[in-house]
């Protein structure tokens, strides 16, 4: 597969996005309660702590690694960020301080992308008898930050909705 830079522009832009995504969390999520479990969930502070554990701890490690060695690696030798993930207690009230944390960490990642050359894009990475490029592991990175950015995104809505929906009731019912 021949990967064009036009491809690993849109990446890169793609990159900076979720980090601009994680900087507008920060004007909205003081209102929400972001430490609440929903039933079956996760807290919004759980995910995003998810979020940064599996940029750092996973998706991080395998780019460097892919980018640094000439040899191709192999996921089997890493930890799932799922096997590995523990929720730091401290951290899951501090929303302010985890939001910068991990803008910080983004910033790092995208100038680690941006540093990675044209022809090496295409190194291989496998996982088991199947093989990926170091593209398509980047671009799969994205579209799964996308969508926990998306869960969480909607669980604002939900909370907002809800919040929203209690002063209707309210301004209906002075009594209350």
């Amino acid at each position: 597969m021949d990967i064009k830079q036009s491809q690993i522009d849109s990446l890169i832009d793609d990159v900076a996005y979720l980090e601009h995504e994680a900087e507008a969390l920060k004007y909205v999520i003081d209102s929400v309660p972001y430490d609440e479990t929903p039933p079956g969930g996760r807290s919004i502070s759980e995910i995003l702590m998810y979020l940064d554990h599996a940029q750092q701890k996973y998706y991080r490690r395998v780019i460097e690694d892919a980018y640094k060695n000439s040899r191709p690696i192999n996921l089997n030798s890493y930890d799932s960020p799922k096997d590995t993930f523990e929720i730091d207690e401290e951290l899951a009230k501090d929303i302010q301080k985890l939001l910068y944390k991990i803008s910080k960490h983004r910033v790092a990642l995208l100038k680690l992308i941006e540093e990675i050359p044209l022809i090496d894009w295409e190194r291989t990475i496998s996982k088991g008898r199947d093989s990926i490029t170091l593209y398509d592991f980047v671009y799969q990175m994205v579209r799964s930050e996308r969508n926990t950015l998306k869960e969480i995104a909607d669980l604002v809505m939900t909370y907002q909705k809800g919040k929203q929906a209690q002063r209707e009731i309210e301004s209906r019912n002075p009594q209350s």
